[in-house]
């Protein structure tokens, strides 16, 4: 489409910063916005996974360190789908991470999760 990479920001939410994810660490774009980020598959299904298993469809967790890009992650501290946790571990991992956004409310009409859009 001719547009340039400058000009680009990659948005995903919840599942959909899997690919968000894994084109940001191939790719250098203007910003990315992870909203609701997972690490891994496994990680949302399994809480006390510690590592990536070669079966895990979603490493984000081991991808977002290679993201050059700026990130923005949005994650809500009392989220019922994708626990909070990922969303600061994804933070804390992000070599060009800007200054979260930590949204402290729990919203009961959200069927994704509390943070909605």
């Amino acid at each position: 489409y001719g547009i340039s990479p400058e000009n680009i920001i990659l948005y995903g939410q919840s599942i959909g910063t899997v690919p968000t994810v894994d084109l940001a660490s191939r790719y250098e774009v203007a910003a990315v916005i992870l909203h609701s980020p997972l690490m891994s598959g496994m990680r949302v299904a399994f809480p006390n996974t510690k590592r990536t298993w070669f079966f895990d469809a979603f490493p984000s967790i081991d991808k977002v360190p290679k993201v050059t890009s700026p990130v923005l992650v949005i994650h809500g501290t009392e989220d019922e789908v994708i626990d909070f946790s990922h969303g600061l571990a994804m933070y804390e991992r992000c070599p060009r991470a800007v200054e979260p956004l930590w949204v402290e409310v729990k919203l009961k009409s959200s069927s994704e999760n509390s943070v909605s859009a």
